[in-house]
């Protein structure tokens, strides 16, 4: 026959109550931290939402100043529907023609007059050229000079400067006269600027900062 176990000391039975207060304090405390760390996420979910919620406002907002300032240059809403439609889409200077077929038939396909320099300037990346709903606030970093006005032949590819201007100035947030000067435009000439010229004034000022 099997002896039974000696009765727990006064030693071993402190013990015992020892390890289990410690052992609920853990469990405590790792119950407080996962509560912690479930309210750090859901405050983290909140402010990505209100995040998002506020830029969706605000390109809302831009879109509708963008199409005001279509309108005003007698852009018709059907050219700009057009445009939306097709857009958004391919590199960079297809956004930028895109642009130009908006701002050409206020021109009334006569693009002779002054032009701006367009072969040289701004040096940057050939990279993707932003949409209009996926411009915020830009940051502006050096401006180059501007390059003499030269007069131009006709060219297909030539805006209006103000025009395209006062639209970059729209998306970016940009001074208008760091916009014209960006673009070589002399101030107080009606000049006009090529696709080309204005793809690398929307990469300059929406680039990163020096």
């Amino acid at each position: 026959m099997r002896a039974s176990p000696p009765p727990p000391t006064p030693q071993t039975r402190t013990r015992i109550r020892d390890n289990q207060r410690r052992s609920r304090a853990r469990k405590k405390e790792y119950i407080h931290q996962l509560e912690a760390q479930v309210r750090a996420a859901e405050q983290r979910g909140v402010q990505a939402s209100v995040e998002v919620q506020t830029a969706a406002r605000r390109v809302v907002e831009e879109n509708r100043r963008l199409r005001e300032l279509l309108r005003y240059h007698g852009v018709s809403e059907r050219s700009i529907e057009g445009h939306l439609a097709a857009g958004g889409r391919g590199d960079g200077r297809g956004v930028v023609r895109n642009l130009g077929e908006l701002l050409n038939p206020v021109e009334g396909g006569n693009s002779e007059g002054r032009s701006c320099a367009c072969t040289s300037g701004l040096v940057s990346p050939r990279g993707s050229v932003p949409t209009i709903e996926g411009l915020s606030t830009g940051r502006l970093s050096r401006v180059p000079s501007p390059k003499p006005v030269t007069e131009g032949g006709k060219n297909n590819d030539n805006n209006n400067c103000s025009m395209a201007a006062d639209l970059i100035s729209t998306m970016t947030g940009a001074n208008p006269h760091d916009v014209r000067t960006s673009l070589g435009c002399t101030p107080g000439t009606e000049c006009h600027v090529d696709d080309a010229r204005i793809g690398d004034a929307i990469e300059h000022l929406t680039g990163p900062g020096e």
